[in-house]
């Protein structure tokens, strides 16, 4: 796989970038920010099995109105794992330092985070609410025990004795059951950042999707809140009237939708859409 033609191509969107390596457990964590000199910073935490590649259509447009920076959360894409025992809690404290070094003990930010990732941005928010402009979780968990949806069917796995051309074959479908609702959205880029995604995935984030965590971490958050699912985001799915209805009993000023048509994967299934609502959202949120 290291010599697919789309490797390329995504190594010449990261070489655009400036790498920050900071302490993450026993080795380090890497930020990969896109500086745009005079502009306010938002920070991108991707989801669970994932890394910064998760925001690879959303990278360069939002990079058109601020700083961005996208770190590989620990455990995930090219950072450090986290010894066994492990929280949630103690990827946010590794996350919150590197943050701490990458944009100073001052600056203010804003911050978007995905799947896994609103986990981890919930419980830096509720550290750094003071610094915080804005906060929009996308597709999150954590909000407690619900009924599971009843016609997602589980994802395939891989073994060593497939070959390449199955491996294509089972995370096009697994990407199709769970991140990316239309299956003619499906290219062969996402095919080859799920596998590679998935290949260093070393941690286990589904082990948090029902605890309450981003409810609690919610509670010392004043920053302002954009939550957003997509219409048919397969973990979520159909439940997100009670989660627009415990988002709200702690944060009753939220703002909530739903966009049409998306699936978990939103911001790259329809990064127009998506595109176009977070730069607005991030502009009026602007100092």
């Amino acid at each position: 796989m290291d010599q697919h033609p789309i490797k390329a191509e995504v190594d010449a969107f990261a070489a655009k970038s400036r790498i920050v390596r900071t302490p993450c457990a026993d080795g380090e964590m890497l930020f990969r920010c896109w500086d745009n000199s005079k502009a306010e910073t938002v920070v991108l935490f991707h989801g669970g099995s994932g890394s910064w590649t998760h925001w690879i259509r959303n990278i360069e447009p939002l990079g058109r109105w601020f700083n961005v920076v996208a770190p590989d959360l620990p455990g995930l894409g090219d950072s450090a794992l986290l010894p066994d025992g492990y929280r949630a809690e103690d990827a946010a404290r590794w996350v919150a330092g590197g943050l701490e070094q990458v944009l100073g003990e001052t600056a203010p930010f804003h911050l978007v985070a995905f799947s896994w990732g609103a986990t981890v941005a919930s419980l830096v928010a509720s550290q750094y609410d003071d610094r915080l402009e804005s906060l929009m979780l996308v597709g999150p968990a954590a909000l407690g025990m619900m009924r599971r949806r009843p016609q997602m069917k589980p994802l395939l796995r891989r073994s060593s004795g497939m070959s390449e051309q199955q491996i294509f074959e089972v995370n096009h479908e697994n990407l199709a059951r769970l991140m990316i609702h239309d299956r003619s959205r499906i290219d062969d880029l996402a095919v080859y950042l799920q596998t590679q995604n998935t290949n260093r995935s070393r941690f286990n984030s589904p082990q948090f999707a029902w605890s309450c965590l981003v409810l609690e971490a919610l509670r010392a958050v004043a920053a302002p809140l954009y939550v957003v699912y997509g219409e048919f985001d397969a973990p979520a799915y159909p439940n997100f009237e009670i989660r627009e209805q415990r988002l709200r009993e702690v944060r009753p000023d939220m703002r909530f939708e739903i966009v049409e048509g998306g699936g978990h994967w939103v911001q790259y299934e329809l990064p127009d859409v998506f595109n176009a609502r977070c730069i607005d959202w991030l502009r009026s949120h602007c100092q």
